[in-house]
């Protein structure tokens, strides 16, 4: 009897096991890409996917009005334009509706919803804002399992909406800024298996041969439609003692992206030690914290650089809000939990939010309560 029992508990266990993994477990998958390179000269394109963890690799041979086919990772074709340099930068625009949002964090489906949603896109991903402008103010880096996706719908919508009359608006944000400068504690682990399998590190991934790493560091910092600045996190009073124009800021960051906070502390540049700062454009959060800024030297501040109000991410909320009697609009609505976001709207003058039910409202004054993660 105990021999029985034995073998009984033997196969109880072993059963047991077997059902807490069983063989049957469908493993991670990955399916990223296009990763699309400059040849020397550019000569040409190399171009990568990861399609159910294989390399797929295809050659080209040139590197402008190329079509990319959709193996895997983004599921469209992309056609690659020519590199124009386009510096100096516009900064300044006008236009009668803008659509704004930020912090997609690699949230891809959420941002394309949310986009369908408020008729920015059609549901095949193709423009249907007309002539308004739509502002990315940041932070499409990190966090979430589909920055790529995200990066190559802005690309392609960028050049639909100049064709129709519009623009999108693609901002740095601080998470831009520090993964270029190697800083990877936020990357999604799904983009380091990316790198290996490419045999790459991810700063290559994105570096300036490549199709997208070169078109992000044609990006602005700041922009200014009609009256109101856009950035990612603020702009401090302080600002101003640097006697240079938005144009004059978005050169500096030109310039210096990819540089290390080390390498930031060494040339010991006051101008750059401001702009990658706790107030600067990328960082600030003084509309919302303390110590948070004084109603007058906002008022002075908007006064003196013609503005009636200015825009930003960075600071996480349930949704988009108001403050300071909405002279400051926060649109960091937190698309990165990939659950829920909002978009700003402002058409003619007149301000609303609306989120996946497409359905325009009035934007409310912020509570009081802020997230800063």
């Amino acid at each position: 009897m105990s021999v029985l029992i034995c073998s009984l508990l033997m196969l109880l266990v072993a059963n047991l096991s077997h059902a807490q993994v069983p063989d049957s477990a469908p493993a991670s998958v990955i399916n990223d890409g296009p990763y699309a390179f400059y040849q020397k000269e550019q000569a040409g394109l190399d171009v990568s996917w990861v399609c159910n963890d294989q390399v797929q690799k295809q050659v080209f041979a040139k590197a402008d009005n190329v079509t990319l086919p959709a193996p895997c990772g983004y599921p469209h074709a992309l056609t690659i334009r020519a590199v124009t340099s386009g510096f100096p930068l516009a900064v300044k625009f006008k236009a009668d509706k803008v659509a704004a949002f930020s912090d997609i964090h690699g949230q891809f489906d959420l941002m394309r919803k949310l986009l369908q949603a408020n008729g920015v896109i059609n549901q095949d991903w193709r423009w249907t804002f007309g002539k308004g402008h739509l502002v990315i103010a940041g932070d499409v880096f990190d966090r979430g399992p589909n920055t790529t996706e995200a990066l190559w719908l802005l690309y392609e919508l960028e050049a639909q909406a100049q064709a129709a009359g519009g623009a999108v608006h693609l901002l740095l944000g601080n998470h831009e800024a520090i993964s270029f400068a190697g800083d990877l504690r936020y990357l999604n682990k799904k983009y380091t298996n990316v790198a290996r399998q490419l045999n790459l590190s991810y700063l290559q991934m994105f570096d300036n041969n490549s199709v997208l790493g070169r078109w992000l560091r044609s990006k602005p910092v700041i922009i200014q439609i009609n009256d109101m600045l856009f950035m990612h996190g603020g702009l401090h009073p302080d600002y101003q003692n640097l006697n240079m124009s938005i144009a004059q800021v978005n050169e500096q960051f030109r310039n210096s992206l990819g540089t290390s906070k080390v390498q930031l502390k060494d040339k010991g540049d006051d101008v750059l030690s401001f702009l990658y700062g706790s107030l600067g454009p990328l960082w600030y959060r003084g509309y919302f914290n303390a110590p948070k800024l004084s109603n007058t030297d906002l008022d002075q501040l908007l006064q003196q650089m013609q503005l009636r109000r200015i825009v930003v991410g960075h600071t996480t909320m349930d949704g988009v809000y108001a403050h300071y009697q909405g002279k400051i609009i926060s649109i960091d609505s937190g698309i990165k939990g990939g659950v829920k976001g909002e978009i700003f709207f402002w058409e003619k003058g007149r301000l609303s939010k609306a989120g996946l039910d497409g359905v325009r409202v009035a934007i409310p004054d912020a509570p009081e309560k802020v997230r800063t993660e």
